[in-house]
């Protein structure tokens, strides 16, 4: 039986969604989350249901700590609401003070940081810029920043708008108001919440479907066709790449070409999206390890075929939260994963099977010479220690918490 703690720490991984939680304790019910990669955050909603779950289970005698848990949530749950629609209704009233401020949505399902993060540097040569950061990209954290670090002089709002189910962009658009959205791209990325590809381009277009009249959409050229259903108040610019994308938005905003191109050499790295790291011994490392997607393990793998190194390495645990497409889309990423590399670690059980159909399809007998299983990432880095030599290449793709391993 799992402990208490720990029992917290899982829900708190499953972002507090009770059938999500139910489900991974039905299919794995020998096993145990602990804090390795990660650690239990100990925000007000955490204390308070750790204490009254504690409650609910000296009740029941310590027999049934997953149940009092549950209950605990379901206790707390209209309070936790409460506080939520308390932070939103007052960052609403904040920022509708702004009336010259002009904001900037970003949705995807992939690269939304990326071209959040690229905007913002651009912008910012010329224009007081707010940007949310990290993970503040739900509903409650755009919520915040508007309410902590919004300023008088901000003249721009960057917003990253997230979503695990339909009509989460269209709560975070009635909020924000933005006059510009962008959508980077439309894949399979959380497929499994949103059950059909169908669900995930119209959710990403809650974003267009809100903004002004007198607002501008910008969404990527693949989309032109499959959008012509929908019934939006801006007409559409068509995007062929990041940088024309950036090109777009800086010229909207009075930017010279040369202005641009500028910008966009001096452009920092977002962290962990195919991050170039030199490491000791004359190691490199390519950490593309945050929330992996179909096509950026493609174009990670580029990365790795295009570097030169004596040998090159890719660990992965492979994609997660692809629902049926899941099996498919990992063998497919390491049949690829097999031209591009010289060696493999596939980390966890998660997508072990797919990830080694995916390679012996493509190294046949050398399959057991080249591919290596480790159970967690210590048992990653240890073989990975024995099998990199100097002046290797290293792709760490993907890293998923604790609850999948």
């Amino acid at each position: 039986m799992m402990p208490p703690k720990n029992l917290l720490y899982l829900l708190q991984l499953e972002e507090y969604d009770s059938r999500r939680f139910k489900n991974w304790l039905k299919n794995n019910p020998d096993r145990i989350v602990s804090e390795k990669k990660g650690a239990l955050k100990w925000t007000p909603k955490a204390r308070a249901l750790f204490w009254l779950a504690g409650f609910f289970n000296a009740v029941s005698l310590r027999a049934f700590p997953d149940r009092a848990l549950l209950t605990a949530l379901f206790v707390l749950s209209p309070f936790d609401r409460l506080i939520k629609n308390l932070s939103v209704r007052r960052a609403r009233l904040k920022i509708k003070k702004f009336k010259n401020l002009i904001v900037i949505g970003i949705t995807g399902s992939y690269g939304k940081t990326t071209v959040k993060d690229a905007i913002a540097h651009i912008l910012a040569s010329k224009y007081r810029v707010l940007k949310t950061e990290g993970n503040y990209n739900t509903l409650l954290g755009v919520a915040k920043t508007i309410d902590e670090n919004l300023r008088p002089e901000h003249e721009i709002f960057v917003c990253e708008m997230a979503a695990y189910g339909r009509g989460d962009i269209a709560a975070i658009a009635e909020l924000a108001k933005p006059r510009i959205g962008v959508i980077t791209a439309v894949g399979p990325m959380h497929f499994e919440r949103f059950g059909s590809m169908e669900n995930i381009l119209k959710t990403k277009m809650e974003l267009i479907e809100s903004l002004p009249a007198d607002g501008a959409a910008l969404l990527p050229r693949e989309l032109e066709n499959e959008i012509k259903n929908f019934v939006l108040r801006v007409k559409p610019d068509f995007f062929e790449s990041k940088e024309d994308l950036l090109e777009k938005i800086g010229k909207k905003f009075g930017l010279d070409e040369a202005e641009i191109a500028e910008n966009i050499k001096t452009m920092p790295p977002t962290p962990h999206r195919r991050e170039i790291i030199k490491a000791s011994g004359g190691i490199t490392i390519i950490d593309d390890t945050y929330n992996s997607n179909p096509a950026g393990f493609a174009a990670a793998l580029e990365t790795l075929k295009n570097i030169g190194a004596e040998r090159k390495i890719i660990v992965t645990p492979g994609m997660v939260e692809l629902g049926e497409k899941q099996f498919e889309l990992n063998k497919e990423a390491a049949l690829r994963a097999a031209s591009a590399a010289d060696y493999a670690i596939v980390v966890g059980e998660t997508n072990k099977a797919a990830l080694e159909e995916g390679f012996k399809a493509g190294l046949k007998n050398d399959f057991d010479k080249k591919i290596f299983w480790a159970k967690d990432l210590d048992s990653a880095k240890s073989k990975l220690s024995e099998i990199a030599v100097a002046n290797s290449a290293v792709l760490l793709e993907n890293d998923l918490p604790d609850n999948y391993f």
